[in-house]
């Protein structure tokens, strides 16, 4: 059953978090949103089929028992696929602690999909919101009902111990593979994990998303390449995992101030 109810809410009760909308859809074959920006969080949640999320220049595959993050202020598109269209619900949030809820789930701008495991209990939660949301008499009912969603998303914690062994294998695979094609969506398959858990115990562990360490690990060798060893810039560039030219030299003069090329000029003047 589709059904939308958005802004007839009094959330006085919280403004740490509140609920913006909630609803379902059964999608038809290659139905779309967008481009569109919103002014609040809105989450969905794919029960079954399939569609794809895109946001800015990313693009991402989605299927059931995925979900995706679209955050206020960030242009994006989803559509269904024709053959088998999916089937989400969403809830739209905003609050002073919106963002923060976000992260302690593993999810954000840099990595706005995730992975859920249980579809029924997660359906009955959004209609039981829906419920609670239309009827407008218990107010704290329902922000509690929006506070199980959010654990429905949000992965189970680890013991402490268990979350370092894990960077200390994600930062051990980087460090050997960083000059592969390597994505995050390898790393978190190697180690067992969800991409979102991923990135969030790398988060708080390191200070540093996964794809800001793999590039910064990237940019370390090859400067290192740079002053110690006659490989050209272009070798050097596919050795650290980088596949165009024009990227390397910018990620490289962001980081070191100049282009390769000058940068080994400028080092080898100086020894």
């Amino acid at each position: 059953m589709n059904y939308s109810i958005m802004n007839d809410f009094d959330n006085s009760c919280s403004s740490v978090v509140s609920l913006y909308q909630v609803g379902s859809e059964n999608c038809l074959p290659g139905h779309s949103f967008g481009p569109a920006v919103r002014d609040h969080y809105l989450i969905h949640c794919v029960l079954d089929g399939e569609g794809a999320f895109s946001i800015g220049d990313r693009h991402y595959p989605l299927k059931k028992g995925q979900g995706f993050l679209i955050p206020p202020g960030v242009v994006t598109l989803y559509k269904a696929e024709n053959i088998n269209p999916w089937r989400y619900v969403w809830v739209g949030f905003n609050g002073s602690d919106a963002s923060g809820i976000c992260s302690k789930c593993g999810i954000g701008l840099e990595n706005p999909v995730f992975q859920f495991s249980d579809g029924d209990r997660m359906e009955k939660c959004i209609h039981e919101l829906g419920e609670s949301y239309r009827a407008n008499k218990n107010r704290f009912l329902t922000l509690s009902r929006l506070y199980e969603f959010f654990s429905l998303i949000c992965p189970v914690d680890a013991p402490p111990g268990k979350n370092l062994e894990l960077i200390d294998l994600a930062l051990d695979y980087i460090n050997k593979n960083y000059s592969y094609g390597l994505t995050v969506s390898q790393i978190a398959n190697h180690l067992g994990i969800s991409r979102s858990h991923l990135f969030r115990i790398f988060k708080e562990n390191t200070g540093m998303s996964v794809q800001s360490y793999l590039l910064s690990y990237r940019l370390e060798r090859a400067e290192s390449m740079l002053k110690n060893t006659d490989r050209s810039v272009k070798e050097i560039m596919y050795t650290c995992g980088f596949q165009d030219l024009p990227n390397f030299s910018r990620q490289f003069r962001n980081a070191y101030g100049l282009p390769p090329g000058a940068y080994r000029e400028a080092y080898r003047e100086r020894a």
